[in-house]
């Protein structure tokens, strides 16, 4: 019977076995390059809301898969085929990863310069008050003293 071997070598790819997986692949990268869009007009790295969407379904992505190891065995063009999919999800999730790091990166910045701001204009105007809760007529400009007042 050489010749149904042949015939079962040379079937074609039976992408039916895949769509429920090709529709979720399908959706994760969406939302990861909505994400990636978002993230490259220099929104902030606080998209908590996409991650939560992207977990759920990469686990549903990694349900499917194992379901279709219980289906029966791949053909070595399925596997290529899902090879492709699941390294351009790989890709994509990687291009996501360094955004999102750069997004974080740039937060921290803006927050160190909000605080530091914050910091410079409110010594500079601070007034300074004694271990009494009293004003300190003559305290120096800048960082307040923890010590009693006749020490300071």
């Amino acid at each position: 019977m050489p010749g149904a071997k042949a015939a079962a070598e040379n079937k074609p790819l039976d992408t039916a076995r895949f769509a429920e997986l090709d529709a979720l692949i399908d959706q994760l990268i969406a939302v990861i390059d909505d994400e990636n869009a978002l993230l490259a007009s220099g929104m902030p790295a606080s998209l908590a809301a996409t991650t939560g969407i992207k977990s759920n379904l990469a686990g549903n992505i990694e349900e499917q898969l194992r379901t279709l190891g219980t289906t029966g065995p791949v053909t070595p063009e399925e596997r290529v085929y899902l090879d492709e999919r699941v390294g351009l999800v790989q890709s994509k999730a990687r291009d996501n990863l360094s955004r999102l790091a750069g997004a974080i990166g740039a937060s921290r910045r803006r927050i160190a310069a909000v605080v530091a701001a914050v910091r410079e204009t409110g010594t500079a105007s601070a007034t300074a008050y004694g271990r009494t809760g009293s004003r300190v007529a003559d305290a120096p400009t800048g960082r307040t003293s923890l010590l009693p007042d006749r020490l300071a």
